[in-house]
């Protein structure tokens, strides 16, 4: 009866892992060296430590090509035991790739080799180096995006609820609540304040997720060319109105004695001011718009899941 000989290699493709899993591929040949082509096999991938201890386990028909060449991305198959591919710590040394295929209803070991390159992404996620990162960025890293809809493992910050959306667990808890900040509308500073002196005052930024007030530095202006113009030296003349006493009444300075009851008496002057200037009071006409800002250019904020 002819026995399986299969010559596997795993492909550490990084494109393929960041985005999918590991891929691995390799041809199917029998004992007399011959292809196996157009063949269903059943796989099964495992990944143990160096003492065979399983870590992850899955399994997956695959169907070999005209050549005897067979093809599969590691976490597209169908995983056994419970086991995720996601817990799978790739900080471990020595961890091994292990292919079974069952043939002709023969299970067969035909691989059992180290990784000799650790897949980067998996372990910066598994190592601490960077958390959720399936490409290198960490959870609740903030970057502008020129795009409506957000990419995937990305959320747009504009306030919305995520506890529904997978893989949303570390930034929730990064954030120590359900919702993304909203930053439509608003600048990024960095939190804290910075004790510069000399040239600079200190600069006091936000609390770290907290939103800052607008505001204005408090400050005087200059000499400027709004004045109360100087009127100068001048009188006033002024009229007294009708005269009321009748004629020859009072005595002394009191007594009217040219006046005649009911005549107007116009063209008194009053005593001199001198050069003055007078107070001003009220304010300036409003200006300006409801903001104070600098140039800018619109964008979307989005946040790392």
């Amino acid at each position: 009866m002819k026995t399986l000989i299969l010559y596997c290699f795993v492909l550490l493709n990084f494109s393929i892992v960041f985005a999918q899993g590991i891929a691995v591929q390799g041809i199917a040949r029998n004992n007399e060296s011959s292809a196996i082509v157009d063949t269903q096999l059943t796989f099964k991938f495992s990944i143990v430590k160096s003492d065979n201890t399983v870590l992850y386990i899955e399994q997956e028909n695959i169907r070999t090509d005209q050549f005897g060449v067979f093809s599969h991305i590691i976490t597209t198959g169908n995983p056994d035991g419970g086991y995720s591919f996601s817990n799978v710590d790739f900080s471990i040394e020595n961890l091994k790739l292990k292919v079974t295929i069952n043939y002709n209803g023969t299970s067969i070991e035909v691989y059992d080799q180290p990784f000799y390159y650790t897949p980067l992404a998996i372990y910066a996620k598994k190592a601490g180096i960077a958390t959720n990162a399936d490409d290198g960025v960490p959870t609740g890293s903030i970057m502008p995006y020129i795009g409506t809809t957000a990419p995937t493992g990305w959320v747009l910050c504009d306030g919305q609820d995520i506890s529904s959306i997978t893989g949303s667990d570390a930034l929730i808890s990064l954030l120590g609540e359900n919702n993304v900040p909203d930053l439509q509308g608003m600048f990024l500073r960095g939190a804290g304040a910075n004790e510069q002196g000399g040239v600079y005052d200190a600069h006091i930024g936000p609390d770290l997720k907290e939103f800052q007030n607008d505001g204005f530095e408090s400050h005087l202006h200059n000499d400027g060319t709004l004045y109360a113009a100087n009127v100068g030296n001048h009188q006033h003349t002024t009229n007294i109105g009708r005269v009321v006493s009748p004629k020859g009444s009072g005595s002394g300075n009191d007594r009217l004695t040219n006046a005649t009851s009911g005549v107007t008496i116009n063209g008194y002057t009053s005593s001199g001011s001198g050069a003055h200037g007078h107070d001003i009071t009220g304010n300036t006409g409003s200006t300006g718009i409801t903001e104070t800002r600098p140039v800018n250019y619109g964008v979307n904020y989005i946040i790392k899941l």
